[in-house]
């Protein structure tokens, strides 16, 4: 019997012999940063060896835009030129909204390979590979929108404000987008099967992109539809976004889509996590 043994009556717990959950519990503001930041870039590498979401997220929102735009453009405000200075900012918005829904299926892709379970076995807190996902999803929307933004101003958009309102619409639609991105992941350690995934996003991702204010104007609606996407954050964000880069009012729609953006955070977020520890 050592000196330990025989002062205390039972034999002292070495730090490695402690359970994985209370190392975990133990975590570090410094530690949480690094083992995101080291999740972050594990995402991000894989895009070296399958660069088709990057091509898709990219391709989709300026294939968009050129369509609403030359076919629907003269319809809407009389002319394509008109239109592309109310659509592009709605097609930010909008592509903002289906990168963050369509970050679901890879999330699943990832719980039914087992990346899940050998994160939980590791000492690294439970938020850390969700936040990672979060980051790692936020930087391919930013490449995305400078490829956007890129084929606008070549369509002949201009930004009436100036280049720092524009960076302030980009700050917004990030916040905006890592408040949204907690709803899929809910969905993603949820759901059971990758199909109901696939179509509870379909019928949430649509709704909250055209039952909006960002492709038409709200007062051309009917007033029972205006009651519906006057509280959809979507509009909100939309409005902000064309305030800041063609100019109109601002501190309301930035207002709302922030207090929209807290709200969704503060409810879905916790539920995100606690989905993931109640997997273990």
């Amino acid at each position: 019997m050592n000196a330990t043994t025989e002062e205390t009556g039972t034999p002292r717990t070495r730090p490695e012999a402690l359970p994985l959950h209370a190392e975990a519990r133990r975590m570090t503001p410094a530690r949480l940063v690094r083992h995101t930041g080291a999740l972050t870039w594990r995402l991000l590498v894989q895009l070296k060896h399958n660069p088709e979401p990057l091509f898709l997220l990219g391709a989709q929102p300026i294939l968009f835009l050129v369509l609403i735009t030359y076919i629907y453009g003269g319809q809407f405000a009389g002319s394509t030129g008109a239109y592309l200075q109310y659509a592009l900012p709605g097609v930010m918005v909008y592509n903002a909204v289906f990168a963050t829904m369509s970050s679901a299926p890879s999330l699943f892709a990832d719980i039914g390979g087992g990346v899940f379970d050998r994160f939980r076995s590791m000492p690294i807190a439970r938020s850390a590979p969700l936040i990672a996902r979060v980051l790692a999803d936020l930087m391919l929307q930013a490449i995305a929108l400078v490829f956007l933004l890129a084929v606008g101003f070549a369509m002949g958009f201009r930004i009436e404000t100036g280049v720092l309102h524009l960076l302030c619409g980009v700050v917004l639609i990030a916040l905006f987008s890592v408040a949204l991105a907690w709803l899929p992941m809910l969905l993603a350690l949820s759901i059971k099967s990758g199909d109901s995934v696939q179509m509870i996003l379909f019928v949430t991702t649509f709704p909250l992109s055209f039952i909006s204010g960002a492709f038409a104007r709200v007062d051309t609606m009917p007033g029972w539809l205006q009651a519906l996407v006057k509280v959809n954050p979507v509009t909100w964000l939309a409005q902000a976004e064309r305030a800041l880069l063609t100019g109109g009012p601002v501190f309301r729609p930035v207002l709302y889509t922030l207090v929209c953006a807290v709200l969704l955070a503060a409810v879905f977020a916790p539920l995100a996590v606690r989905a993931f520890r109640r997997r273990d």
